[in-house]
């Protein structure tokens, strides 16, 4: 296991280093524009009381609805204006970038391809080798669009979120890094399964449309030979190893959140 989360950290780091080398300042300016959309996105939590101590000394004061109105219709429109135009410049960056780096790497893996000995390819089925090209590009650009954003807006909404929670109560917060401590080990548990089969399952995937392909490109030496029957049984062998891979990934990825709201509501009830 130890094994396995340094070839993980590794493989993440040259990830990072390859893209880094691509658009070294792109890369940096979408990390900025994710840091400050999550930070704006927690704003309202941050000031919604210190909003409403202001509001209420002011009409303690003397004023009125009429008088406070503009100036809370502008404070808010501010708020939302600027994060919306963030995120659209996030949203048009990250769509250059996501496919700029893709097309990159399919560059690279293409030349390195060519460099490859005929016996790389006589010892690797045509369809495992295409995966690369088509699953493996794809589960990069979800990881490179979706699951790094994600990733770093989480880690910035908790350092807030935690910030907060004791600058109000520090039992509270106790009660809630507790119950954060329990959901992390439930990620990691049922998320290190998931992610087991769902390599498990890119494998599979790469195994089966190499028999796909080898089975069309060679159908008639398969019927002249009279091997259908051999072909079917190859073919549903992988066919049904895809199926237990891409079932048990997305078995353990969809009982996750579940698990998670249950335990979620399990810390409201404490606090």
């Amino acid at each position: 296991m130890n094994q396995k989360q340094t070839n993980r950290k590794k493989s993440f780091k040259r990830l990072i280093k390859m893209v880094l080398s691509y658009y070294p300042v792109l890369f940096p300016l979408i990390v900025v524009l994710i840091i400050t959309n999550a930070i704006l996105g927690a704003l309202p939590s941050i000031f919604q009381q210190n909003v409403v101590a202001v509001l209420q000394q002011a009409w303690e004061q003397g004023w009125t609805w009429e008088v406070t109105k503009p100036f809370i219709v502008k404070l808010v429109t501010m708020i939302y204006a600027v994060a919306l135009i963030i995120g659209i410049v996030y949203n048009q960056l990250m769509a250059f970038f996501t496919q700029g780096v893709l097309h990159k790497i399919r560059k690279e893996v293409f030349t390195h391809m060519q460099k490859l000995p005929i016996r790389y390819f006589d010892t690797h089925p045509h369809g495992d080798i295409m995966s690369h090209y088509t699953n493996d590009i794809d589960a990069m650009r979800q990881m490179i669009s979706q699951s790094f954003p994600q990733l770093l807006i989480s880690i910035v909404t908790i350092i807030t979120i935690i910030a907060i929670m004791f600058y109000y109560s520090i039992p509270m917060a106790v009660v809630i890094l507790l119950g954060a401590a329990v959901s992390i080990e439930i990620t990691r548990k049922l998320g290190g399964l998931s992610a087991k089969y769902f390599i498990l399952q890119q494998k599979a995937t790469g195994k089966t449309e190499g028999v796909i392909e080898e089975m069309v490109n060679g159908q008639k030496v398969i019927k002249v030979f009279n091997h259908q029957d051999e072909a079917e049984e190859i073919f549903n062998q992988a066919n049904n190893e895809l199926y237990e891979a891409s079932n048990t990934a997305n078995r353990y990825s969809n009982i996750l959140m579940p698990v998670l709201n249950n335990v979620n509501y399990l810390i409201y009830a404490f606090v």
